[in-house]
């Protein structure tokens, strides 16, 4: 398995990681942002092992290039000399390099196909993350406005219920108000034209009852009678 396929496979790991469910999802922003910024350094720190294989791979090459000349050389001095198997020999060796070489080359090039294929996948995860955490960002704010909300109106649902008892005793009061202003009126009105007949006590459900009743107005005023009679 090459290198891109390794990443490829971690990428589709990590996406299905990041998309999983999650109770909250300020927590998935969390969770989801270091693994996917994880997974951007993996990519990050294989792009470097890449660089460092095509570096390798580019000295090998120009190694190898430089020597065929060299044999080359070597191959036409042998046979210069009368030494026909030796400068065989070098030809050989020179064969072996340049097969050598064009391995290093094909290496070479598909090396540089996946540091070009990291990069832009790179690029694209970036990206990705970026415009994740946009949208992470906007969810974030608007779960927490939601949830602001519901307490909000769990609290006003409480106080509209004690404004609502409230009010129905204010109503009570001044219902009991009004009543004792009317007849404070009405009594002063019988005070006024004399009627005082009219002032006899009558049954008022919200004032309180009188200790002995009827019995002790004839005996408070059996006794007025008295002290009047001894005055004359």
């Amino acid at each position: 398995m090459g290198i891109l396929d390794r990443i490829t496979k971690r990428l589709k790991e990590s996406t299905a990681s990041a998309l999983a469910p999650a109770v909250d999802p300020r927590e998935v922003h969390l969770t989801s942002h270091q693994k996917q910024r994880a997974l951007l350094q993996q990519v990050a720190a294989a792009i470097r092992e890449v660089i460092a294989a095509r570096g390798r791979l580019e000295a090998s090459a120009e190694s190898v290039r430089a020597r065929l000349p060299e044999l080359e050389e070597q191959a036409r001095s042998e046979l210069q000399a009368g030494r026909k198997n030796l400068a065989r020999l070098a030809l050989q060796r020179r064969q072996v390099a340049l097969i050598e070489l064009s391995t290093l080359e094909h290496q070479l090039a598909e090396v540089e196909r996946e540091e070009v294929a990291l990069s832009m996948v790179e690029q694209r995860l970036s990206t990705q993350i970026e415009a994740f955490a946009a949208r992470q960002d906007v969810i974030r704010a608007r779960y927490s406005a939601a949830e602001a909300q519901v307490r909000i109106n769990e609290a006003v649902t409480g106080v509209s219920e004690d404004f609502a008892e409230l009010a129905a005793s204010l109503k009570r009061a001044e219902e009991k108000t009004q009543s004792m202003q009317a007849r404070a009126i009405a009594i002063d009105k019988l005070v006024k034209d004399g009627d005082l007949e009219a002032m006899a006590p009558t049954s008022d459900p919200d004032l309180p009852e009188l200790p002995g009743g009827d019995e002790e107005l004839e005996h408070q005023l059996a006794a007025l009678e008295a002290d009047l009679g001894k005055d004359s």
